[in-house]
């Protein structure tokens, strides 16, 4: 029977426009075990949006998608490609995963949408096993392999290649020569490699750094854990967010419901390193990882992660201090640390800023404040007299002792290190910023940027730890201020 205009222009937008045909043609189960139709969500959506976007500007999409756990970008993936392959003649899909419980998940997926597709839009099936699905009337169809095998993916020629968890193949780079050169430079031809991040090392970290820098063929599409609208949780009465925890959520545009939620995963998966890795909110966060010639590992310092201090018997504010303004200025390390009753050093706030002499003068003067230190530590090496300067005209009177870099960072960071290794350093709540300069700082690596927030640690965990004799106070302010201007005026 002929269609007549409203079944056509039904038809029509089924195959034009994804969204709708997903929400009417595709079913998927449910976290919960509930069998529904796809209602695309804001992760999905995002995804989607860029795929097309690189589709109209290119002609073609290859893209790198670095995301978190359960974000349904796979389910995404096959959806799409479902959809395309039961719309042309002459098409091919293949999905290759990191194992083969995953391939099995992935392609059931792809069986399900075949078997609760409504009956018109059911293309007829030649095959059907655990490794394709193929429509015989259209000449289209759908494979499958499991990364595990070498030479998974060669010698066919697709239209649309998935790859699942690109960072976790086995044989990544042999895959990349076979599996992906079977996909044409064509037009409307699409390749999606998507993954959670297994850390700064592989393939797939090096695709996306790539796409960062602006080279190569792929896009990157990263999305953040909390688009997930279930990634939340009911705070309880006297919950209170930590100041890291506000900062995180001030950063992110983030309710209590979700900061509750993170808290939670943070306990169940045993640390801030791991939560970042599995349910990132930048790609930087994704791809935190050890540097092999840091002096600090992860483990290390998540291990010495505290909620509580004791009292204390001194708290200091280590200065690294920076020439120059605006955009010029290097980061100046500012660290408030404090020597326990219990003889541990405690890390109480990292206040590192990009900021001129005078804002990062008043920044110091106020952690200094806030923290009723007892004194400031900073170098004297490089803007020693800065310091003295910049700070005075905030507080004549501050207590500020001036120390001389003799030695290089190396050496003055290896034994702060070696009091972490001793349980003798811990950290209340997370500096992110600062524990992510000590994984990643190489001091003996030439290229090494300047590890500022970790000198202004060194400088604080030093006089802390090291030089708590009075004697090695050079207190400025106690012989300047008798040749300071009054307050009030010149």
């Amino acid at each position: 029977m002929p269609l007549d205009a409203r079944d056509k222009a039904l038809r029509q937008r089924l195959k034009d426009d994804f969204e709708f045909y997903a929400e009417h043609c595709l079913t998927i189960r449910t976290k919960e075990g509930r069998v529904e139709r796809l209602v695309l969500n804001d992760a999905q959506r995002h995804l989607h949006a860029a795929l097309e976007r690189q589709l109209e500007e290119r002609g073609r999409v290859r893209a790198l998608v670095l995301k978190g756990r359960q974000q349904g970008c796979s389910t995404y993936v096959e959806a799409r490609y479902f959809w395309k392959v039961t719309h042309r003649k002459g098409v091919s899909a293949y999905i290759l995963t990191h194992v083969e419980d995953a391939t099995t998940h992935l392609f059931g997926i792809t069986k399900r949408f075949y078997t609760h597709c409504p009956a018109p839009l059911r293309p007829s099936r030649k095959a059907s096993n655990a490794k394709e699905l193929i429509f015989d009337r259209l000449e289209s169809g759908f494979r499958v392999g499991t990364a595990g095998a070498r030479g998974a993916g060669r010698g066919e020629t697709v239209q649309f290649f998935h790859g699942s968890e690109v960072a976790y193949w086995p044989h990544a780079e042999s895959h990349v020569a076979g599996a992906l050169q079977s996909v044409p430079d064509a037009a409307g031809t699409e390749v999606v490699l998507e993954s959670t991040s297994a850390g700064r090392q592989g393939l797939f970290h090096s695709l996306c750094r790539a796409a960062e820098r602006g080279e190569g063929d792929y896009a990157l599409v990263f999305i953040p854990w909390f688009w997930q609208r279930e990634y939340r949780k009911e705070p309880a009465r006297n919950f209170e967010a930590s100041g890291e925890e506000q900062g995180y959520a001030a950063a992110h545009g983030l309710g209590l419901d979700q900061i509750a939620w993170r808290r939670a995963k943070l306990v169940e998966l045993g640390g801030l390193y791991r939560f970042r890795r599995e349910y990132p909110a930048t790609p930087e966060e994704a791809f935190a990882a050890d540097n092999p010639g840091a002096l600090w590992t992860r483990a290390l310092i998540e291990a010495c992660r505290v909620s509580e201090t004791p009292a204390f018997r001194r708290v200091v504010i280590g200065i690294d201090p920076s020439g120059g303004e605006g955009r010029r200025n290097a980061e100046v390390g500012l660290v408030a640390a404090a020597l326990g009753q219990d003889g541990i050093a405690y890390v109480l706030e990292d206040a590192s800023a990009r900021l001129g002499p005078a804002a990062w003068g008043k920044k110091a003067l106020a952690l200094y404040q806030r923290h009723q230190a007892d004194r400031i530590v900073a170098e004297r090496n490089f803007g020693g007299d800065m310091v003295a300067h910049v700070l005075r005209s905030v507080d004549a009177m501050a207590p500020v002792k001036l120390v001389t870099a003799s030695r290089g960072k190396f050496a003055r960071a290896e034994p702060v290190a070696a009091l972490y290794e001793q349980g003798k350093v811990r950290h209340l709540g997370a500096p992110i910023a600062l524990e992510d300069e000590m994984a990643s700082w190489d001091p003996l690596s030439p290229s090494a940027p300047s590890p500022n927030r970790v000198d202004a640690l060194v400088w604080a965990i030093t006089d802390l730890m090291f030089d708590a004799q009075e004697s090695g106070l050079i207190d400025y302010y106690a012989s300047i201020a008798r040749k300071a201007p009054p307050q009030g005026g010149e």
